[in-house]
């Protein structure tokens, strides 16, 4: 999605104060002539929190405070079991003194279909797990669902998205793998291989089916692109994409209260146990990471497709190659353009 239509999006989804602040934000960049992707962010706008593990979490009254200091905009609480689904009317609580728009993504887990009863002003996601045959699972009137295609289940995508265009269902979203989750639970990031990668997107278009007034969010550049054919529309415009927004507009907190720049780029920036979002942001850990998110891999010298991608997502290059260096793994050029 490109920045223009991007904005006019959160613009319209926000609470009036942020609203209002949000526009402010465009108009001072406007003036000075900054480039939206190297706008500087004292704060992320968007926090991504896992809030509990393998029924392990943090203080997590004390994170959600924290975490409402900074006032972001938007706040994605992800929960994997019962441990993180008996906290949330405490997080919201402290979340809204802020007031950001925030969604819940769930796991299919028993008990977890109460939440969507209780009347909480929040977006519902559904995390529906590795496989296809997820519908009879959803709790009445989920609109959302998220399916991760890693390197353990991609080929089940085709099926997942068959079953969601013959579904009442409105949205799919497409994230990239979780490293830090994947690295405390087994040790490794699935990521996924490219010739897999593609495989997958052929198999998903040869379906043949129709997402009409659907959505499907590929959090991945070269994914969406590689889905934007077989579905137009569905996936939205990102002639305009802004590259990876790690570390500047968005932050990850895990279940401990450590801060990354993103869940996919497990390089941990400190613990909000100690420090507040905002001194976290102004460290020196925090600007190294962003210098090498925006500066151009040596392996994209002389691609003519960098100017739309960016070098991709620079989490999935570092957890592949480990340099910032390298390509996205999933960039079908990575051959030509790697020296």
């Amino acid at each position: 999605m490109g920045w223009k239509r991007t904005e006019n999006v959160l613009a319209a989804a926000l609470p009036r104060p942020f609203r209002v602040k949000w526009i402010n934000l465009r108009a001072r960049c406007a003036e000075e002539g900054v480039e939206r992707e190297k706008m500087e962010f004292t704060l992320p706008i968007r926090v991504r929190w896992d809030v509990d593990f393998r029924g392990r979490s943090g203080r997590v009254k004390r994170i959600a405070r924290k975490i409402a200091e900074a006032s972001p905009l938007f706040v994605e609480l992800h929960l994997s079991g019962a441990r993180g689904l008996s906290e949330l009317s405490g997080i919201l609580a402290e979340l809204q003194k802020a007031q950001p728009r925030v969604s819940v993504h769930l796991g299919l887990f028993p008990g977890s279909a109460e939440a969507a009863r209780n009347g909480y002003p929040v977006d519902f996601v559904w995390d529906v797990g590795p496989a296809a045959g997820f519908l009879p699972k959803l709790p009445q009137g989920a609109a959302a669902i998220s399916f991760v295609p890693d390197a353990d289940n991609l080929d089940e995508l085709p099926e997942v998205v068959a079953e969601f265009a013959d579904s009442g269902l409105s949205a799919l979203h497409l994230p990239n793998v979780n490293a830090v989750r994947s690295l405390a639970a087994r040790g490794l990031v699935p990521v996924p291989e490219i010739g897999r990668l593609r495989a997958a997107a052929e198999a998903v278009a040869a379906l043949k089916v129709s997402l009409g007034g659907k959505r499907l969010v590929a959090h991945d550049f070269f994914l969406w692109k590689s889905l934007s054919g077989a579905f137009p529309g569905a996936t939205g415009d990102r002639l305009e994409f802004s590259g990876c927004q790690a570390g500047t507009a968005l932050a990850y907190v895990d279940w401990e209260g450590g801060v990354y720049p993103c869940d996919s780029l497990p390089i941990r920036l400190g613990p909000l146990d100690e420090s507040s979002l905002e001194e976290i942001w102004a460290s020196p850990a925090r600007g190294r990471i962003v210098e090498a998110v925006r500066a151009a891999p040596g392996a994209c010298d002389g691609c003519g497709e960098y100017l739309g991608c960016h070098g991709g997502c620079r989490g999935m290059a570092y957890l592949s190659a480990g340099t910032f260096d390298a390509a996205d793994p999933a960039c079908p050029e990575e051959g030509r353009t790697r020296r």
